[in-house]
């Protein structure tokens, strides 16, 4: 069977991909530079490590690497081209070896039946022992299961292969007699588990079934490397347990499983994936410096490595180019990177005609800007350059007459014009000649990185399209590169569709839409001021307390009951990466803010810059009034 795909960026999940190999050729070795920079600080192993993101940041992806079928398919092609690189980042955190696999990962997916023991009549704390008491039963078989698959054994035809020689020292085990074989291990473990299941089948009390160790979570203690062999040879090094969606665990086993592992931290390697919106909508408001265990925030770690994220998206589309059946093999290079200037000249004109005449209406009873006009006139750079220059212009005249200070109306000199020309404008006449002469802004392969926000599934959501677009092309026998006004209404076209969609998929829907909708309004107003004086322009804020004469107690908002809509509604845009949170330094020194930028793709929607730095305060009420009807 063929492993290549017609448009192989519109395929998303990992676990989709079912060949390990292809997997394999697909991921970007990259994207283990946080587990490597976690190594370094000896933080990785024999601790407990949240991996937090929005959905489509790479979370199960990352996990499925350590995956006993993907490390073998990984160890048993070391010197493939393919998986080279891969196999080196994952040497550098001691995982495999040129000898052998280091460690064994052990996977369970949190979905299911686990939310099912809440509806259970009886108390809190009975439900919490038969979670605890499930949930080592499924750590037990599925440890066996990923011993039996980094051996290349049958299951459960090898089971009685394995040997499991703890000695019980803390009576964990009361039915059954350890040390025992995995044979004994795992029908000792089906029975336990299929008592648990007539349980919550039959809705029955817990009473009358004597289920070991429910009060703590012993399989993290008792599977251990020393205590478990395969055809007399140890396993591994040591064991990785890896927990998926615990998102979907209910809000008592969530928080009792959190405790659990942060009190016991250091006597085992575990790592707990989970989506933003699992956490209590005040941690997703407060910087993720407060928080008491080790975390991986998967779109936060990229934020001060662009560069390196962008590398890694390329490595991601050439792979993904490379499996397409329609021999389109790079993505890059088929995407238009700069304005035609001949195809655009007239609309170059046109602006230079148009923002003349602008700047004439302002300096019509003024002889202050008149030599900066001449200079204009006289500039002999090509349609384009002229346009831009007059459109800085056009901005610094307005700058100084918004001045609130009496001056003489001495006029302003050619030198004064270019050392003013030199203060960082051009992003933003860029911007406006854009939206004025109605020139394609969103283009190239560096604004497609952008718009991903560092989330490598809303890249391959806007990829999908254009990637589909250079397949049409090459079917109607044209140019297989996308011209830029094509990218732009692609990007467009996506921003638009998520749009539709969020009130599909968040929670707080109508006030979420409401707020961004707002957001972006104000967005808007305050970047395309004709003095633009937020350049290169607003596309995020930061809380600052209320005033004096607030309408509510001007203590801590985030303690006042008022505002819970409005907690609400920013934890659920941040948990779904609909707002990127930095923190910025502002101000008084070592005073830091936690700004609130919109994705990229709303920026988008909004026709708004895609830089960051352009941000306004806005009071707890003033946002408050924006999730209002």
């Amino acid at each position: 069977m063929s492993n290549k795909l017609r448009n192989p960026f519109s395929m998303r999940a990992s676990e989709k991909i079912e060949s390990d190999a292809s997997f394999l050729r697909l991921f970007s070795p990259m994207v283990l530079d946080a587990l490597i920079e976690m190594h370094e600080k000896g933080k990785l192993w024999d601790n407990i490590v949240f991996i937090h993101s929005s959905p489509g940041a790479g979370k199960t992806s990352l996990l499925r690497v350590f995956d006993p079928g993907s490390l073998s398919t990984l160890f048993n092609n070391k010197s493939s081209s393919e998986y080279k690189d891969l196999f080196t980042s994952l040497k550098r955190i001691d995982v495999i070896n040129n000898e052998s696999i280091d460690v064994l990962g052990v996977t369970l997916i949190c979905t299911g039946n686990y939310e099912i023991l809440e509806e259970l009549d009886m108390s809190s704390a009975q439900k919490i022992r038969l979670f605890f008491s499930l949930l080592n039963i499924k750590l037990i078989i599925a440890t066996l299961r990923s011993i039996l698959s980094l051996n290349h054994a049958r299951f459960p035809e090898d089971l009685e292969k394995i040997e499991f020689t703890y000695k019980n020292p803390d009576n964990y085990f009361t039915s059954l007699k350890v040390p025992c074989n995995g044979k004994e291990l795992f029908e000792w473990a089906s029975s336990i588990e299929k008592k648990i299941y007539s349980i919550i089948d039959s809705f029955l009390p817990e009473e009358g079934m004597q289920s070991e160790g429910h009060n703590e979570l012993y399989a993290l203690s008792v599977l251990k490397p020393q205590h478990i062999t395969y055809n007399g040879n140890s396993i591994c090094k040591r064991i990785l347990f890896m927990l998926d969606d615990t998102h979907k665990l209910s809000n008592s086993q969530r928080e009792g499983l959190k405790k659990y592992v942060i009190e016991k931290r250091g006597n085992f390697s575990i790592w707990v994936s989970e989506r933003l919106e699992a956490l209590d909508p005040m941690e997703n408001l407060r910087s993720f410096k407060e928080r008491d265990y080790e975390e991986i925030n998967l779109e936060r770690f990229w934020d001060k490595k662009a560069s390196r994220f962008e590398n890694i998206l390329l490595n991601i589309a050439e792979k993904r180019a490379r499996i397409s059946t329609e021999d389109i093999d790079n993505f890059q290079e088929y995407i238009e990177n700069e304005l035609n200037e001949e195809k655009y000249k007239q609309k170059f004109l046109s602006s230079i005609e148009t923002t003349l005449e602008s700047i004439h209406k302002y300096t019509l009873y003024s002889n202050k800007f008149n030599e900066w006009v001449q200079y204009a006139n006289s500039y002999e750079g090509s349609p384009l350059e002229k346009a831009h220059l007059l459109k800085l212009i056009e901005i610094l005249i307005h700058r100084n007459k918004e001045k609130n200070q009496l001056s003489f109306d001495f006029p302003l000199t050619i030198p004064e014009l270019t050392d003013k020309l030199k203060s960082g404008l051009d992003p933003t006449a860029k911007l406006f000649l854009s939206e004025s002469a109605k020139l394609p802004y969103y283009y190239n392969f560096s604004t497609l990185c952008k718009l991903s926000s560092n989330n490598i599934e809303q890249f391959l959501t806007f990829s999908a399209d254009l990637f589909e677009e250079m397949i049409s092309n090459k079917l109607r026998g044209n140019q297989i590169t996308v011209d830029i006004e094509k990218q732009e209404k692609i990007f467009s076209k996506v921003a638009e569709k998520k749009w539709r969609e969020l009130p599909r998929i968040i929670p707080y829907s109508t006030s979420v839409v409401k707020f961004l909708s707002e957001l972006g309004t104000f967005s808007r107003k305050e970047t395309y001021k004709p003095n633009a004086p937020y350049a290169p322009g607003v596309n995020g804020f930061a809380i600052k307390p209320n005033s004096t004469n607030s309408l509510f107690n001007n203590g801590n908002w985030l303690n006042n009951s008022l505002y819970d809509p409005l907690i609400n509604v920013i934890s659920t845009c941040v948990a779904f990466n609909l707002l990127e949170v930095k923190e910025v330094n502002q101000g008084e020194k070592g005073q830091q803010w936690q700004v609130f930028y919109l994705n990229r793709w709303l920026c988008v929607k909004f026709n708004l810059p895609l830089s960051y730095g352009g941000w306004r305060h806005k009071s707890p009420d003033d946002l408050l009034k924006w999730t209002i009807k």
